[in-house]
């Protein structure tokens, strides 16, 4: 078989990673250091590297697993190309946002970024950034904080059945904001969101515990000012 000649030369291809979890009732993303060359220390998004046979799901999988996690959630989120992002070479990233439901404290860390680390995206904003991550990870909180009016992506921070107390601290660990729990109750019941699964004591009271009834790709709409 005739070996194919390319003419024009092949850019990298790159998987860089926003990793949201809610510690401590707070939206957290995964962030690490640069231990090595460009942007020696400056803050970054883990990544990789796309291998000549795997596709973009797998590579991320491949550097989740790596890092010691599991998601619950995985979205492409968009592809970045701007030329020169990469010092080194011509490097097209494609970034992903994920949902990890029980986010390590110690995740581990490899040769190329280390000291990861679960920061608030206000306070890791404010980080001295690697290439384009920055830009990278407020594009994922603007999608994320955008979708759950509409997906139940929330839900995936849960990695069990919960009230409807335990989901709305999730909305509004995700909005930065309180939300009105009294349509946002009557919104998931009325459009059967959720359904019962059993109960649970909640610092005194009983509460009943629900799960989510609609898919990733059934439409809906939540009230949530």
């Amino acid at each position: 078989m005739k070996r194919v000649s390319f003419k024009h030369q092949r850019p990298a291809v790159a998987i860089d990673l926003v990793l949201f979890g809610v510690v401590d009732g707070s939206l957290h993303v995964l962030v690490g250091k640069r231990a090595d060359g460009p942007h020696l220390g400056k803050t970054c998004l883990p990544g990789t590297y796309l291998r000549e046979h795997e596709d973009a799901s797998a590579a991320c999988a491949r550097k989740i697993a790596s890092i010691g996690l599991a998601h619950t959630y995985l979205e492409q989120l968009y592809t970045f190309t701007e030329p020169k992002r990469d010092p080194r070479e011509r490097v097209v990233s494609i970034a992903y946002y994920g949902l990890i439901p029980t986010p390590s404290i110690w995740p581990q860390g490899d040769t190329k970024v280390d000291q990861l680390m679960w920061l608030k995206p206000a306070r890791a904003s404010r980080e001295r950034w690697a290439f384009d991550h920055r830009e990278i990870l407020a594009r994922a909180v603007e999608r994320l904080q955008a979708k759950v009016h509409y997906a139940p992506i929330s839900a995936h921070l849960l990695s069990h059945a919960f009230t409807l107390g335990e989901l709305a601290s999730v909305y509004q660990a995700i909005l930065g904001r309180k939300i009105d729990l009294s349509n946002f109750r009557r919104d998931l019941l009325k459009q059967e969101l959720v359904r019962p699964v059993g109960r649970k004591a909640v610092r005194g009271p009983v509460a009943v515990t629900y799960r989510w009834v609609r898919k990733d790709s059934d439409p809906f709409l939540l009230s949530l000012g």
